[in-house]
């Protein structure tokens, strides 16, 4: 029997502590006499122990190597331990810092029970003293469950909440079975034993389902509990959300769901916010690893990293690419520009003294909403310490536009693809495919929540206004942002705006760009305004792959990673001109439920 209850994967968990602390020593007259000095008289600096739960967690995790991993493209990862993940919870009960943080901002897996267990930790660690600050970014189910238990939740203000209540779906095959001329022969006891239904009847049982229903309002009692008593909710308001299911940030904010929201830049950054300074250190709570994963699927991946690019050491000015379709990660992927290792990058070259300027050098599509907002918020952040213009190549189209708007010169070609200042959602219903191999989807629900990831049916005029609702919220940010960035009117933008791609030229003409020129003149503009003289070397960032890397990548791709299912659809879309729809298609693939806005060109779109 194909069943399951539908738990939604939450995002990592994150816990910090800290307090305030000083600065301050006299200057010596030797570097060696400072260095004595300063840590004799200067205060400890703020530590701030941290853990970072990031997948899925199984009470006894699989260990050693893995075939089907191999035969998938090592897509998904093992489960981890949970019982370590517990007791580095606990022990944040015995940290001397006042106040901790749960970063919820990743992925994280956590079944029901396990929320309990992790509940008594959290409760333990309260009350030792300590105040528990959360941050999140797109909160799940799960995510979500954890957040109520702290003092304090942080939303990024881009973000939402996902508040489903649980439920289960149970395929039934007794149609299909009829079509190829099978018939299921079955010995029971008890009328209630499910396992057997699918295989019998067409569609689920009224007592089977109404005793279904029973067991999930049980379990729900206790998620609904949970959020009720940590925000201070009656629990009626929390079953009315629930139903809703899908909240926005301002929305969550004005409910009592969150206590502020913050910018999308990431947990330390919110916590800065919050204390109002970032003089602390992060220090990892988590038990040091005792020893490296060594299987084969590890072994590969190994391989496969790019080589450590070397160290900038010079006086530079910088061309950043940033390339390909704009994905949410934390892991680099050949061909995307994924959040996590771009907003790294970004932010070492801000920090990197020897770095002059940075000239950032989009080709891009555009992607996910959520990403291409944490590399805007990344590129804020280098432009407040350097000299930043963009040079815009063969499309820098929708996200890919989005990341330009932080108010510094826009250099593009004349035939450059940009624009496409719009917004959407989308997934892909199966209904009609099941129906035709007799398959059908029964659902046991508490409310219609659920039903709104469920991809065997339309979604409902309710799914279907809540995700308007993001998709509107999402644009009316666009809009909001390019207008600033570009010092007009939010209704002079929307005028270009509305998901209308311009050439370059077309751009310089209505506003969206500042110059027509390529890298050269982008260089040259900030060789003028940072005063830099032809000491200063240009280098290209990231460096390319030599050709033993890229040789072993496709080797790697062709033979291995091209059994998975994705990795057959991105061959598939190889030869056509509809790269760019790639990174939507894998994600709308993916079975997690998740509600997903992109700000993407139209499918397909070049001029050849």
């Amino acid at each position: 029997m194909l069943q399951r209850i539908l738990s939604p994967v939450s995002p990592s968990l994150l816990v910090l502590a800290m307090v305030g602390a000083g600065l301050g020593a006299q200057d010596p007259p030797t570097a060696e006499v400072a260095g004595k000095a300063q840590a004799a008289a200067a205060p400890a600096a703020v530590r701030v122990p941290f853990v970072k739960p990031d997948g899925v967690y199984a009470d006894l995790a699989e260990m050693g190597f893995d075939p089907m991993r191999l035969l998938t493209g090592g897509n998904s990862a093992p489960p981890k331990p949970f019982y370590p993940l517990l007791e580095t919870l606990e022990s944040l009960a015995k940290v001397p810092e006042p106040q901790v943080l749960l970063d919820l901002s990743g992925t994280v897996g956590l079944n029901l029970p396990q929320l309990r267990e992790v509940e008594r930790a959290l409760s333990a660690v309260r009350a030792a003293g300590k105040q528990i600050v959360c941050y999140l970014e797109n909160g799940t189910p799960t995510s979500y469950q954890l957040a109520a238990l702290c003092d304090t939740i942080l939303l990024a203000d881009m973000g939402g909440l996902d508040l489903r209540s649980p439920a289960m779906t149970v395929t039934h095959l007794k149609d299909a079975l009829d079509l190829v001329g099978v018939q299921a022969e079955v010995t029971r006891v008890g009328a209630f034993k499910g396992a057997v239904e699918p295989y019998l009847l067409p569609e689920m049982s009224q007592h089977l389902r109404q005793h279904y229903q029973a067991m999930l309002a049980s379990m729900n009692e206790d998620l609904v509990r949970r959020i009720a008593s940590g925000r201070k909710l009656a629990p009626s308001r929390v079953r009315e959300l629930q139903g809703q299911r899908l909240v926005l940030a301002k929305e969550a904010l004005a409910a009592g769901l969150v206590d502020a929201l913050v910018p999308w830049t990431g947990a330390k950054r919110a916590l800065a916010v919050f204390r109002g300074g970032d003089g602390f250190e992060l220090h990892d709570q988590a038990p040091k690893k005792k020893a490296q994963n060594r299987d084969l699927m590890s072994l590969f991946t190994n391989l496969l990293k790019a080589k450590k690019e070397e160290a900038i050491e010079d006086p530079v000015l910088v061309v950043l690419h940033l390339a390909g379709e704009i994905v949410d990660g934390d892991q680099p992927n050949a061909g995307s520009m994924v959040s996590g290792p771009s907003c790294k990058l970004i932010d070492e070259l801000a920090a990197n003294q020897h770095v002059k300027g940075v000239v950032v050098r989009i080709n891009s599509p555009g992607g996910s909403a959520t990403a291409s907002e944490a590399i805007r918020q990344a590129l804020l952040r280098l432009a407040a310490v350097k000299p930043v213009a963009f040079s815009m190549g063969e499309l820098a189209a929708s996200g890919g536009y989005w990341i330009t708007a932080i108010g510094r010169p826009i250099f593009a070609e004349a035939t450059t693809l940009t624009g496409s200042i719009g917004v959407f959602g989308m997934r892909f219903q199966t209904g009609a495919l099941m129906r035709r191999l007799g398959v059908r989807s029964e659902v046991v629900a508490l409310d219609d929540g659920p039903l709104f990831d469920q991809s065997d049916r339309p979604w409902s005029d309710e799914a279907r206004a809540r995700m308007q609702t993001m998709v509107d919220d999402v644009y009316a940010r666009f809009l909001a942002q390019v207008a600033s960035s570009r010092g007009t009117t939010v209704a002079a933008i929307d005028a270009v705006a509305g998901g209308r791609v311009w050439s370059g030229a077309q751009a310089k003409e209505r506003g969206l760009v500042d110059h027509l020129g390529g890298v050269g003149d982008a260089v040259a503009f900030l060789r003028r305004e940072a005063q830099l003289g032809a000491e200063v070397e240009l280098e290209h960032r990231p460096e390319p792959k030599n050709f033993a890397d890229s040789l072993f990548s496709s080797m790697f791709e062709s033979r291995v990673r091209a059994l998975g299912a994705t990795e057959a659809l991105r061959l598939l879309c190889a030869e056509a001109p509809c790269g760019e729809v790639f990174a939507v298609l894998q994600q709308a693939l993916a079975d997690d439920g998740r509600p997903r806005l992109y700000a993407q060109l139209p499918m397909g779109l070049r001029v050849r």
